[in-house]
């Protein structure tokens, strides 16, 4: 009777043979999610968009007239100011320059929030890449994987994808839940005007190419994990670029800002180029260059690549040719 496993090609006599793909997977999947934190960060992920969605409600509002009011002022207290001010130092405004719309307007609003709620995730992604990369090493867990999976490129090749896979999905399901939340918003607090189908294609695809940039940072969490073989290193690391790099880029390094995770997930997000604006919101000092430069997503891709391949390749490379220990 031919055995249910057979033994991997090249293996020496006695060992283990390797696990069913399917089966692999599987476990793999319940040890990425089983930890708390994750869990939780899943549970809580609903609760925090319809949070968002009410703010966004709370704080538009159809009174036009009031905002008109509003801006007639703000136009009188500056041109009170230009009549005390010397000639030349002053630029006539009109009254719209000082007029800011009320209503939450799908079509400029939705992509911003999508943005905010994107840039949020990617970050929750590079944690959740390290905490699987890194978490395993200092408990030894990663000897009994090992020892179960003979064949190590596999084992970390699935865990690689499955870390990528999770956040992609988690993503398309947070917009999924994101966009009717602002559709109610825009239909009580603000207009649908201009939600015509090239508006739902735009949509679409920036969500789509924002789920694989998503899970494309997790995987650039995982490799350094795997690469350090230590959760603190690898949150270190993370934790110092998240924080430190954006200055040390803008005060020495300018020419590489389109290279930092803040500029390549606003140009994965921006929508200016396919809906033909002119400007869009933007938080941060890189965000905004990456807007001025007018990065594109296929730039921002490019730049992710370089942070990518190295770790990844890195990490590969120890982890099938180097001891567990």
């Amino acid at each position: 009777m031919k055995p249910m496993f057979a033994r991997a090609a090249g293996a020496p006599p006695g060992a283990r043979p390797p696990l069913p793909l399917s089966r692999l997977v599987r476990a793999e999947l319940r040890h990425l999610l089983a930890p708390r934190p994750v869990r939780w960060f899943l549970y809580a992920l609903a609760p925090l968009l319809l949070l968002y969605c009410a703010a966004a409600f709370a704080s538009h509002h159809t009174d036009m007239s009031a905002a008109w009011s509003a801006a007639e002022e703000a136009h009188r207290r500056y041109a009170a100011d230009g009549v005390r001010r010397p000639a030349g130092t002053w630029e006539k405004l009109s009254p719209e320059y000082f007029f800011d719309d009320p209503r939450y307007q799908m079509v400029k609003a939705s992509f911003v929030d999508l943005r905010a709620i994107g840039s949020g995730l990617a970050v929750a992604a590079l944690v959740l890449g390290v905490f699987s990369g890194g978490r395993d090493w200092s408990s030894r867990v990663m000897l009994t994987l090992a020892a179960a999976e003979p064949r190590r490129f596999r084992l970390f090749a699935v865990r690689g994808l499955l870390v990528m896979a999770v956040p992609a999905v988690v993503t398309v399901m947070a917009s999924a839940l994101l966009v009717p939340l602002l559709l109610v918003v825009a239909r009580f607090r603000g207009t649908l005007a201009g939600t015509d189908g090239h508006y739902w294609t735009v949509l679409a695809g920036i969500t789509l190419r924002g789920a694989l940039l998503i899970g494309l940072v997790a995987a650039v969490g995982y490799g350094l994990g795997m690469l350090t073989r230590g959760l603190t290193t690898a949150l270190g690391v993370a934790l110092v670029y998240l924080v430190a790099a954006e200055r040390l880029v803008q005060d020495y390094a300018p020419a590489l800002t389109e290279l930092h995770l803040s500029a390549i997930v606003f140009a994965v997000f921006d929508e200016r180029l396919l809906m033909a604006a002119d400007r869009t919101d933007c938080v941060g000092d890189i965000a905004c260059a990456a807007m001025r430069e007018g990065t594109t997503a296929t730039q921002a891709f490019a730049g992710l690549t370089l942070y990518l391949v190295p770790v990844l390749a890195a990490a590969a490379w120890r982890f099938v040719r180097r001891d567990i220990t």
